[in-house]
């Protein structure tokens, strides 16, 4: 599967670092890894969907709309407000990151999206400090 999830944070925070060619099964496996472990979930301050590496993505409007889907069962166990950045500087993931946006939106999740992983930790960083309380710089990056 060409998403390797990384988890960090004592679990507060995901990354999701796709890479080669990523389809909609692959996000879904992603996903079902998480439904997998509810209480997991339920630490989760913030993630990130770094898509700097991806060479292609065979991802329809459809596909995305199906992702929601996905993600409101996974937002069921997860704290109010997590949030998810996302990171692509080539057009086709930002527009697709773009569009999830908009329909994730009724989820409850805080998005942004961004044109490089920096920009997506930087606002992760402040954006979990401000938000919960908890600096993120001072915490041990792995769990």
């Amino acid at each position: 599967m060409p998403i390797d999830i990384q988890i960090r944070h004592a679990a507060m925070g995901v990354i999701y670092h796709c890479y080669d060619a990523v389809t909609i099964k692959d996000y879904f496996e992603a996903g079902n890894t998480f439904l997998a472990t509810p209480d997991e979930i339920k630490k989760w301050r913030y993630a990130i969907i770094d898509l700097t590496s991806v060479e292609s993505m065979d991802i329809n409007f459809n596909e995305v709309a199906s992702v929601v889907q996905q993600n409101n069962r996974i937002a069921a166990n997860a704290p109010k407000g997590v949030l998810v950045a996302v990171a692509s500087p080539n057009d086709l993931g930002y527009g697709l990151a773009r569009m999830w946006e908009a329909l994730v939106e009724r989820v409850g999740w805080e998005t942004a999206t961004f044109r490089s992983r920096p920009e997506a930790e930087l606002w992760i960083l402040q954006r979990v400090k401000d938000k919960f309380g908890i600096n993120l710089a001072d915490s041990a990056s792995a769990s």
